[in-house]
This record gives C-alpha cells, structure tokens and sequence, in this order.
C-alpha cells in the first residue's frame, strides 16, 4: 500500500498516502469541502442543548445562528464567514445579524431555517409545508445539491461543444439548468455562489473552463428569454472574466467584463456595471497599464448611483486606491483608502449582492496592504498583509489562493526591507502552498519574487529558494 509511516490525518487518524501534502485524507477534506457549500445534516439531539433550545426560544434567528455555530458536535466553532457563505453574505453582516434586533421578515426567518436544516417542530414560525395550504417557494439559496459529485456537476457543465465557438452556425445545446426543478435564473445565481466559494480554493486555471462553457450556452438562453435570467447571466459573466483573469486570458476576460456592462445595463443593475468595470481596472493594474486602471476606477466610481451598497462603494474604493498609488498618488490613495474603509464599517444593514460577498476585513486589509507595497511604505504593507493572512489563518484557512498571493506580497515587502532570508522563508511557504491551486496569476507573483531575487545570488537562502522554485516550475 502506497502510504507514509507515521503521517495520519489530523481529523480522522486514519493514516495518509504517501504523497498526500495536505494533512487530510481524502474523506476529510470532501467533508470539508461539502461544510464550505452548505450545511451539514445533523443529529436530531443537536437542537436538543441548553444553549440552542434557549436561543430558539428568544426568537431571535440571529442569537440561533450563533449557538448553532458554537454546538459541541460540531467539534469547533464555525465561522461566521463560514456559516455567512452559505446564505451570500459577509462575516461583517452575519455578525450584526447575531448582534442586532430579530429579524421579523418571514421571508429570510424561513431562509435561515432551511440553511441550517432547523426542524420545524423546534420554530416560533410555520415553514410554508407545515402550512395547511400548499405554498410554492423557490429553493433555499443554501441547498446546493453538490459535495461529494462535485466533479460530475463541473463535467456536466462541460458537456457537449461549446455552442457557436469558431463561428459555428449550428443548433447549440439549451438545457443548460444545472439543478432540477429552478429555472435558468436560480441555476445562474447557485452555480454563481459554487464558484465563488470554490474559486480560491482551486485557481482560475481549473475552473475557468467549465464556467466559460456554460456562461455560452446560457448566452443563447438568455437572447431568447431576456427575462429568465438575464441579471443572473450577467454576474456569472462577470465571475467568468474574473476566473479568465486569473489564468491569464486577458483577452477573454476583458470580453466577459465587456459583456457584464452591457447586460448591468439591459437589467437596470448599475451595481453590477460598476463592478465590472472596477474588474477591468484591476485587469490594467496587473498589466502594468497605470493611466487606463486610473480611468477605469475612475469610472466605475462615477458611474454607480447613491444607492450602491456599503460592500460594493467598498470594493470600488480600493480600486480606485490601487490604481492611485500605481501613478505615485499617495494623499489620493490614502483618501480612498480610508473612505473604503468608512464604507466597510457602514456594510451589514443593507441587503448586499451575492457578487461582492468576497468583500470582507480579510480583502480590505489585503488590499490596503496592496497599496502600500506599491508606494513603497513597506513597513505599512508588511502590518496590513501580516493582519490579512492572519485574518485569514482564523477566519477563512480555505482560502488557499489568497493565502498565497497574501504571502507572496509579504515576501516582497521583506526583501525590500533587505531580509532576505525572512523573504525567502516566506516565499517559500508561499510556494508550497501554491501547488495545491492553479492561479497562473499567483504563479506570475511568484516569478515576479524569483526574479528579484537576482543581486542575492550569494546568499544561501535565494540560492535555495530560486532552486525550489525551478523544480516546482519545471
């Protein structure tokens, strides 16, 4: 049997495969993977504790949410940006939903319920089945039946030609609903929070694929029926260009970003066309294009209305932020900064869109860290992307991509600072974590790192790190 003495998983104790890296095996980490999507089917004596039969009796969902994410059987606190995933919404949201007055709108007590499978007989309020009259009612947002076939749902979207590619003029496939019984909207806005959940935790390289294939097939949908799901398509368009981007299509991706404007503008969501535009400004900060990522965040800034929601004027702010201090402008990137900021503290009382739910202390700090390195105040950078990744080590250790990106940045702001070693060190892990994902872009940071580390070839740490990084690139 082709395992390693003395390694075991450190969930279960069963003992790992050789060339297993993760710590995990295999069972534990699907298990991990169906906990991120949605949650998990429990004992009937998990409601039965102190705490929970308390909590349901005060009537108040959020004090609920709380003590299920604290309930022993689970064997650790769940997050909230764990438990907020699952419904759409931000850890700063779900903390003042726990925090705040009850919510009193039956609508959102019954999508609560359903997301943490809470039965009936335990509720202060009737489901619509428990009802005397049958109540139709769109499927709970949480219930994605996904997990363990996840690689069935991604091949199912792959399936079949890609419709109307290379100028093909045939008849392409239509039945592109990826769950039973929802229409295309709500298969569109399911797969949307699949792949955002997903998405750092595989790299754009993987799942840019089977998203592009879909979105395409919707697209014909979509020209038919404009009114089953045209919003929807438009976001998925958009994660779609944002998946492209991280495996450095860049043509592609500015095509989808292309196509999310129009469609924000079809469905009257200037949110959305924000936003887009926002994502092709970033696009031109990657590619070392200052004046365009200036214009473009710009732009999308001006473009939004007074109603944008605090998450997304946040998300715009940072933007704007980055392309600031790419031309040198450091007192008009620290105003956006700290505007962002102000807006990040307002996120939670507003209904926020699912395509800007990535949006949380973790990102702001991390774009803030961005910014920094940028103008060059390594010292800022180096305290903004430490509180990120720890951030992220308690809240999100999921988050493979980002912790690698996050690491990479932090390298380079140490070997700015003329620690090599330390640079390396951290580099290093970033390394290692980064071949558990595919993110050309993460990849090109590294390179970035690589490179520089040219002038210090005497020393034993870059001449270590530069040959680590030619095996795991070769």
């Amino acid at each position: 049997m082709n395992v390693a003495p003395g390694r075991y998983c450190r969930s279960c104790g069963s003992r790992l495969a050789r060339y297993n890296a993760t710590g995990s095996c295999a069972a534990c980490q699907r298990k991990r993977q169906e906990l991120r999507l949605q949650a998990p089917v429990v004992p009937d004596h998990f409601w039965q504790t102190d705490e929970l039969r308390d909590a349901l009796a005060s009537w108040h969902i959020g004090r609920v949410v709380a003590a299920y994410r604290r309930n022993p059987w689970h064997g650790r606190v769940l997050s909230q940006e764990l438990v907020g995933g699952w419904v759409g919404i931000s850890q700063v949201q779900l903390s003042r939903i726990e925090s705040g007055p009850p919510i009193k709108d039956l609508d959102r007590l019954v999508m609560w319920a359903r997301t943490l499978r809470i039965p009936g007989r335990f509720l202060w309020f009737q489901l619509p089945e428990q009802r005397s009259e049958p109540v139709e009612s769109a499927p709970a947002a949480a219930a994605v039946p996904v997990g363990p076939d996840l690689p069935a749902l991604l091949g199912s979207l792959t399936s079949g030609r890609l419709p109307l590619a290379a100028g093909e003029r045939r008849t392409p496939t239509i039945g592109i609903s990826a769950f039973d019984g929802m229409t295309n909207g709500q298969s569109a806005e399911l797969l949307l929070k699949l792949f955002l959940q997903l998405d750092d935790e595989l790299g754009g390289d993987s799942l840019y694929l089977p998203l592009s294939r879909y979105v395409a097939r919707m697209a014909v949908t979509v020209e038919q029926d404009s009114g089953d799901g045209l919003v929807p398509f438009g976001q998925l368009s958009q994660m779609a260009g944002w998946l492209a981007l991280d495996a450095d299509h860049h043509g592609t991706a500015r095509r989808y970003f292309t196509t999310t404007i129009y469609v924000a503008h079809e469905g009257d969501e200037p949110g959305l066309a924000a936003s887009a535009l926002a994502y092709m400004s970033l696009q031109e900060t990657y590619r070392g294009r200052r004046g365009p990522a200036l214009s473009l965040a710009q732009t999308a800034l001006a473009s939004g209305t007074t109603n944008l929601t605090p998450l997304t004027r946040t998300m715009l702010g940072t933007r704007l932020a980055r392309a600031q201090a790419g031309v040198g402008d450091q007192d008009g990137c620290l105003r956006s900064l700290d505007t962002a900021r102000a807006d990040f503290e307002r996120a939670g009382h507003r209904d926020e869109p699912l395509w800007v739910s990535y949006v949380d202390e973790v990102e702001v700090a991390a774009q803030e860290g961005a910014c920094f390195l940028e103008l060059g105040l390594t010292t800022e950078a180096s305290t903004a992307l430490t509180e990120a990744i720890d951030l992220l080590t308690r809240r999100a250790p999921y988050r493979v991509r980002d912790r690698v990106h996050y690491l990479s940045r932090l390298a380079k702001c140490q070997l700015l600072a003329g620690n090599v070693e330390q640079a390396c060190q951290t580099a290093g892990n970033a390394l290692e974590v980064s071949e558990a994902i595919g993110s050309t872009r993460v990849a090109l940071r590294l390179k970035e790192f690589a490179d520089g580390l040219a002038p210090f070839g005497a020393v034993p740490a870059a001449r270590d790190f530069a040959e680590r990084f030619r095996l795991a690139t070769t």
